[in-house]
């Protein structure tokens, strides 16, 4: 039996998407029991909370009184930290040129405020690392509200000196909007293909909302790159690079997600370029032999190949299929009967629908298994919610694809 160049591509992509599915089943099953484990650490180093903020005025307050209470040693917050603190941290502000009242609203509330030019999330990162005194900054965006016990269930990954990095579980804040339903779906997914990832020394994003970093490491690196859209994804790269460990901790930490379908595409446009850009600027360390060069970076250009197949694919079974029906009405027309009523519904499966429901099936297993380990707890998570976000809101993605290379190839590498 003769396989067409579509049937070979799809089974190509079938077999790549079934082995990376199983490969989280694998891991899952092998490492279930301590998906939410904190290591012990005796004496917590200090920590330094970098918030940057850009007109955020409405937000502002909540963000830093929010930090302020986070639970923390038998310490907690103090205004600045001295040299040698141990169970301490401090809030520093950055305000990247607010034309509103966020830096005086800031300041009110005590903590350390820095104001400078505006410069763009990475760049405030910096202006804040450049004073921080702690042993281990912890970067905050000001839309984002850590749980109270955030602190303590991550900065003790530390205590493995090969770590470099920790992240921490993201979910939606406001879940006002069925779209915002779908991305906690999709924010729980990620969290926990993550943590399944820190197995295999494989973490390649330590996001803005809550992450971790040595202090010292990140300042004998350059601090952020102030050229990347996603600066958090790069700053990761450049770890795993420098053959440090990036952790992902139990922590949760709470962000506003986009409430409107054109901000949300723009957000992920920006993921997008900001991907591309680092993979462009890292491919020097491809199939390098450690997980960064043989795993990472093979894993991250396949998926996005992946993806654009998947799109290639359903273009071409929307177009045959549309091509297909015409030609039968128009011929069934042309001989004189009518299309509707000499149609006899008939169903063959063919190697489509056979490896589509495999794999449908098994997306279903793995968000059913990745939702109720990542405890998504705010807001009900209902079977129509899964079922519309496997069958309509990731297959967007391909498209957001798809045009990020597009304006990345026209030189749109700034926001």
């Amino acid at each position: 039996m003769a396989f067409s160049w579509i049937e070979i591509v799809y089974l190509i992509f079938s077999v790549l998407t079934i082995y990376f599915g199983f490969l989280f089943i694998l891991l899952y099953i092998s490492n279930k029991g301590k998906l939410s484990a904190v290591p012990h650490m005796q004496n917590l180093p200090s920590v330094s909370i970098l918030i940057p903020a850009h007109n955020e005025a409405d937000v502002i307050a909540k963000a830093v009184r929010n930090a302020k209470e986070l639970s923390y040693s038998g310490h907690g917050w103090t205004k600045k930290l001295k040299k040698g603190d141990t169970g301490k941290f401090e809030v520093i502000v950055v305000d990247d040129g607010s034309t509103d009242e966020t830096a005086v609203i800031a300041r009110a509330l005590g903590v350390q405020v820095i104001s400078k030019k505006q410069g763009g999330k990475a760049s405030a990162l910096n202006a804040g690392l450049a004073v921080a005194n702690g042993a281990v900054v912890a970067c905050i965006d000001s839309d984002s509200f850590p749980e109270k016990e955030a602190l303590l269930k991550s900065v003790p990954f530390f205590k493995d000196s090969d770590v470099g990095a920790v992240t921490s579980r993201i979910y939606a804040s406001n879940l006002s909007s069925f779209f915002a339903k779908l991305q906690n779906i999709e924010y729980g997914m990620i969290a926990w293909s993550r943590k399944l990832f820190e197995y295999i020394d494989s973490i390649y994003v330590t996001p803005g909302p809550l992450s971790f970093y040595r202090t010292d490491i990140i300042r004998k690196s350059g601090g952020f790159d102030e050229k990347n859209l996603t600066e958090d994804s790069e700053i990761a790269w450049r770890l795993l690079e420098m053959k440090y460990k990036i952790k992902m901790s139990p922590g949760i930490s709470l962000t506003q997600v986009p409430t409107s379908f054109k901000a949300w595409w723009k957000q992920r446009i920006r993921w997008n370029i900001g991907g591309i850009q680092t993979l462009v600027k890292y491919k020097r360390s491809m199939f390098r032999k450690d997980e960064f060069g043989s795993f990472i970076m093979p894993f991250f250009m396949l998926s996005y190949a992946l993806t654009l197949v998947a799109l290639s694919i359903f273009l071409y079974l929307v177009y045959y299929w549309i091509v297909s029906n015409i030609l039968f009405i128009a011929g069934a027309y042309n001989i004189g009967i009518s299309p509707i009523r000499h149609v006899t519904p008939f169903f063959i499966p063919d190697i489509f629908v056979i490896f589509g429901s495999f794999i449908f099936g098994m997306s279903l297993v793995i968000v059913s298994l990745g939702l109720k380990d990542m405890k998504l707890s705010r807001g009900p998570i209902t079977w129509i919610n899964i079922l519309i976000y496997l069958t309509i809101y990731i297959t967007i993605f391909p498209f957001i694809l798809v045009h990020s290379m597009i304006r990345y190839a026209r030189g749109v590498k700034v926001w």
